[in-house]
């Protein structure tokens, strides 16, 4: 039986290899979060982690229609053919996919998602400031995190077992991206980068004081704050090329959060604060798509420069696991998968959950690591091999 057990496990880490399907939750990082503990998990930010919120605010939004959805045979709200990361990390838990809080009629009892495809990380009051306009919601994360204050009043009448909760729980919080996307947008050539780099220093006070608010207000005990994708490698960035002066940016801003994490850490040291390399976990699945069965790392699976995906007229790849991109700026059900058995070791060490007990700072978690090696060093001919030869001694057993 424990071979049997230990067989699945390694056919699913080859079935990644190979691009054959495996069950969410059951491929590198399946099960390091289980033993976390976590009642529950909260999550804010943007359509990286939306898992219906964007709909719930505008209903007939294309991320509503087909084929968005198409690889779990219905469109959620997910801006993905699928499922997103958030996903990937609550299965990892043990914890049921997260319901979207506008969402009607839908139980949070593991939690709630609160995240919002279009929004920013900063205020309205504070985008004011950069002229920066989100067309498609206003609510960013401080109207998010009033949505937790308010899910949490009437959920836990008494305030003990509502910290209780929070303390229990894990936090996520995302949702810096489309702040400097706007500003991508609203600007030519290196002007936009340099308006990029004068808005960072808001950006960063913004995660600061949400983190802050979050531990000392709500008693928040287990933290996850992403940062920023490889964004110059998005297809709405760049076409078919990667933008360094846009990834540059990026780093810059990744760099910076890591130090700000730092002294949350050291102020906070009873609090696991835990940074999630998002440029890493893009980089490496952009330098090994090869091993990652992605035929197409540039190009856009659904929708094209003249006809957003969901539109009617969008062109559709048929296969999205061929793809890195599954729109203008989002990625594929297949390429989130791989990103999260990248993340989810490192979240598992920095959160304590696995044997390297750490505080938090996790970028170079060995777990993460010996995952990325094992992927990297595998080749084809023996992929194939020993993928055959477990689903022979699975079926013979």
């Amino acid at each position: 039986m424990h071979f049997l057990t230990a067989a699945r496990s390694m056919l699913c880490l080859s079935s990644l290899l190979l691009v054959v399907p495996c069950p969410l939750g059951q491929a590198a990082g399946g099960k390091l979060l289980e033993h976390c503990g976590f009642t529950a998990i909260y999550c804010f930010g943007d359509s990286t982690f939306d898992s219906g919120n964007a709909l719930a605010e505008f209903p007939g939004g294309p991320m509503g229609r087909f084929p968005y959805g198409v690889t779990i045979h219905r469109a959620t709200g997910r801006f993905s053919d699928g499922y997103t990361i958030i996903d990937r990390i609550a299965e990892a838990a043990r914890v049921p996919p997260l319901n979207p809080y506008l969402k009607r009629d839908v139980e949070h009892s593991n939690g709630a998602n609160f995240a919002v495809g279009g929004v920013g990380l900063l205020s309205k009051e504070a985008r004011a400031k950069w002229h920066i306009n989100l067309p498609f919601s206003n609510s960013s994360v401080d109207i998010q995190l009033k949505w937790f204050d308010r899910h949490l009043n009437q959920t836990y009448r008494n305030q003990t077992a509502r910290r209780e909760r929070v303390e229990s729980s894990l936090l996520v919080l995302g949702g810096a991206g489309n702040d400097y996307a706007n500003i991508n947008l609203k600007f030519s050539s290196l002007p936009r980068v340099d308006q990029m780099k004068r808005i960072m220093p808001d950006l960063l006070a913004a995660t600061e004081a949400y983190v802050k608010k979050l531990i000392t207000e709500y008693g928040a005990r287990k933290v996850v704050v992403p940062g920023i994708f490889k964004v110059g490698c998005m297809v709405m960035s760049s076409g078919v090329h990667c933008d360094n002066n846009l990834s540059s940016v990026a780093a810059l801003h990744n760099r910076l959060l890591q130090q700000e994490l730092e002294r949350l850490r050291e102020e906070f040291p009873g609090v696991r604060i835990v940074y999630g390399d998002m440029w890493g976990a893009t980089e490496w699945l952009f330098d090994h798509f090869r091993a990652a069965g992605i035929h197409h790392p540039n190009g856009r699976c659904c929708g094209n420069s003249s006809i957003r995906c969901g539109m009617p007229g969008a062109p559709f790849c048929g296969n999205p696991s061929d793809y890195i991109n599954w729109d203008d700026n989002h990625s594929t059900d297949h390429a989130y998968r791989i990103m999260s058995d990248f993340l989810i070791p490192q979240f598992a060490a920095g959160l304590g959950c696995g044997a390297n007990n750490d505080k938090g700072d996790s970028s170079s978690s060995s777990s993460s690591a010996l995952a990325a090696g094992l992927f990297g060093s595998l080749v084809p001919p023996f992929r194939i091999f020993t993928t055959l030869l477990l689903l022979f001694l699975l079926l013979s057993a």
